[in-house]
């Protein structure tokens, strides 16, 4: 789970704008803009929730990215983003968000923006870690995805497409800071990460080309000093024949 956070002391008009963008088709296109309830807000509702950030002079921008093994659908994104908001802002009783699903990667993530009282949505390390916590919980994780630091027996039998969490990582940072070129950093992070894998594959090669007639050598040199060791052992019993007693054989 990436649960990336941020926020800005004014309104959230910039934050709504990017979140509706659609970006996979022209610009006049928009992501569906919901409510704690799931329903869609009409322009005028979404309106007015910005004249509310201008009124609190404070938003906060979460990203909710579920791992990508999970095989999440948007209609899960968008189910268990709400259940996750509706867990953390339901005692806050002047926080207010929206929130949508995008769908432009191939990773389906949402994007939540949340808006009252400062005291109500100022967020510390240990929080922002205890929400993301809360948030593996919302989206059944590690049971349903690859998780490495989940023992084996807690993994799925299906795993579902892999991506670089590096990657992903950067990807939503460009987000958080509305970048409308987000897709291209992705892009430029998953070309570097594969090129960083194709490199260890072929120097780890390289290593075991290397290490192998090293291993032959050492196996020989082995052979040769126990050869030597056993050499003094013959001398010994050689000097020691003329002392032996002659029996009726000889």
């Amino acid at each position: 789970m990436i649960l990336p956070t941020d926020y800005q002391r004014n309104g959230a008009g910039n934050l709504v704008d990017y979140i509706r963008r659609d970006r996979d088709q022209d610009a006049g296109a928009t992501v569906d803009l919901r409510n704690p309830a799931g329903r869609e807000l009409s322009d005028p509702e979404v309106n007015r929730f910005v004249d509310k950030s201008r009124e609190f002079g404070f938003q906060r921008h979460l990203i909710v990215s579920p791992d990508p093994t999970g095989e999440y659908s948007p209609e899960e994104v968008n189910a268990n983003t709400r259940e996750l908001m509706n867990r953390e802002f339901a005692r806050q009783p002047t926080t207010d968000y929206v929130y949508g699903v995008h769908q432009n990667t191939e990773f389906p993530h949402a994007h939540v923006a949340a808006t009252g009282e400062p005291a109500e949505l100022e967020m510390d390390r240990e929080d922002i870690r205890q929400m993301r916590e809360q948030a593996a919980v919302v989206f059944e994780e590690p049971a349903r995805t690859r998780d490495p630091t989940a023992a084996p027996r807690d993994a799925p039998e299906d795993i579902g497409r892999v991506v670089d969490e590096e990657a992903r990582e950067q990807y939503h940072e460009a987000e958080l800071s509305l970048n409308p070129e987000a897709q291209k950093a992705l892009k430029r992070a998953t070309e570097k990460s594969q090129q960083k894998d194709v490199g260890h594959t072929a120097e780890k090669a390289s290593d075991e080309r290397q290490t192998e007639p090293l291993s032959e050598r050492a196996a020989e040199r082995a052979e040769e000093q126990a050869a030597t060791e056993r050499e003094p052992e013959v001398d010994i019993e050689r000097e020691q024949e003329p002392e032996r007693e002659v029996g009726w054989w000889q």
